[in-house]
């Protein structure tokens, strides 16, 4: 009889663990950035482009649609930019440029798992781009006395839409929660700057560049079983 009313125990206790998870989550993600200019012809000799490290956070809502899929909508800051650069040169060999934006994303992800607590995720889905700095018609020098070269800057769009992939190794806590850590590829569908490199002597010499906006970002997630946030009911007897 005691066995019996041991395992009618254990069987409530099971079910009030799996009632207090959720199918939502909400959490956030922060990490790194890398960006570069894409180019329409071939780069004059010795000049290259270079990626440039900016950065991401955002905040993010989950709800898992089964076992081993979610929807994901996120919303957070975005900064990328690039890197212009002259290899001949001793010093201030490059242009560098940045640029912050809103981001977006609306997407989902597919999960597999290969240990009771660990899995792997593809992420997919679209975004949008705002650009905060506003409109960025300018001309930037590598150095103020006797410039080598220079950058013609022309903004095309302040919004611009992206489609994203990602891969993401992550982990369930005791309580629920999810930790990730993810690579994710953001390339625009449009461009977002386009450039022209002048250089030589009255800078009569020049090539185009553009910018649209695709990164390479890699990070770290958090995401909050809603479940957790529940408040045990308790109750006292005389």
């Amino acid at each position: 009889m005691q066995k019996k009313w041991a395992l009618w125990l254990l069987l409530g206790i099971s079910s009030l663990q799996i009632n207090a998870q959720s199918r939502w989550y909400v959490g956030a993600n922060g990490g790194v950035a890398l960006s570069k200019t894409s180019t329409n012809d071939t780069l004059a000799n010795n000049f290259s482009t270079r990626n440039r490290i900016g950065g991401f956070a955002n905040l993010n809502l989950s709800y898992d649609l089964t076992r081993a899929s979610s929807l994901n909508l996120g919303l957070g800051y975005l900064n990328t930019g690039y890197k212009i650069a002259n290899d001949t040169m001793a010093y201030n060999t490059n242009i560098a440029k940045g640029f912050s934006s809103v981001n977006i994303q609306l997407g989902m992800s597919l999960r597999q798992g290969f240990s009771s607590s660990n899995y792997i995720s593809e992420r997919f889905g679209v975004s949008m781009n705002y650009n905060l700095d506003g409109i960025q018609n300018d001309t930037t020098y590598n150095q103020t006395l006797n410039p080598r070269f220079r950058l013609v800057q022309n903004e095309k769009a302040r919004i611009y839409p992206l489609f994203y992939l990602g891969i993401v190794f992550g982990g369930k806590t005791e309580g629920g929660d999810r930790y990730e850590f993810n690579v994710t590829y953001q390339q625009a569908i449009s461009t977002s700057h386009q450039m022209n490199v002048q250089y030589g002597e009255f800078f009569g010499k020049s090539f185009p560049v553009n910018f649209k906006g695709g990164n390479v970002q890699i990070g770290f997630t958090y995401m909050f079983n809603f479940g957790n946030f529940q408040k045990s009911e308790e109750y006292f007897y005389d």
